[in-house]
């Protein structure tokens, strides 16, 4: 009897040892393989340029984390001219901001997947954003699909000719 309570508790001590080690996923970005998509009433195209961190463990949600930023002076709206007014001083102003930066506070979980809300940087202007988005894995890793709107006015993006909301796509591959 004294043999099956030292093997139990010595089987509870390591059980609660590993719990206490648990590894949390870091996901690393498929660099040529993710899109970001950005679409208004009057101008739409991608941005690249996407670095950063992320760890997600959907058993484990309060542990998961996401930060990210992408270079602002990958806009490419299949128009130079476009793209060129984009980086300007007056609208993104790449030269002083070259980055918008994403950074998680929380997760749960949907209906239909996940929210993440966080705070979504643009210039120096940071509000608080919720993103839906689902994830599936498959043998060489997963992937993450997410869409969510701004208002382009609420980050100083004032630029007449453009569409104030913007509707933001995001797939995005992913390996251990």
């Amino acid at each position: 009897m004294k043999k099956v309570l030292i093997l139990t508790l010595t089987l509870l001590a390591f059980a609660s040892f590993a719990l206490a080690i648990h590894v949390y996923t870091t996901w690393k970005i498929v660099a040529d393989e993710y899109v970001i998509r950005f679409k208004t009433d009057k101008a739409n195209g991608t941005m690249k340029g996407l670095e950063g961190q992320i760890v997600f463990d959907e058993h484990n949600l309060s542990q998961s984390n996401i930060q990210v930023s992408v270079d602002v002076n990958t806009i490419a709206t299949g128009i130079w001219l476009k793209n060129n007014h984009a980086k300007a001083k007056n609208f993104f102003d790449s030269k002083s901001y070259p980055k918008i930066y994403f950074s998680s506070r929380h997760f749960q979980k949907s209906d239909t997947g996940y929210v993440v809300e966080g705070d979504l940087t643009i210039k120096d202007i940071t509000k608080r954003v919720q993103i839906p988005f689902t994830f599936n894995t498959h043998a060489q890793g997963g992937e993450f699909v997410g869409h969510f709107q701004i208002n382009r006015t609420d980050y100083g993006l004032i630029k007449n000719g453009v569409g104030e909301v913007v509707a933001i796509d995001i797939k995005l591959p992913v390996v251990k």
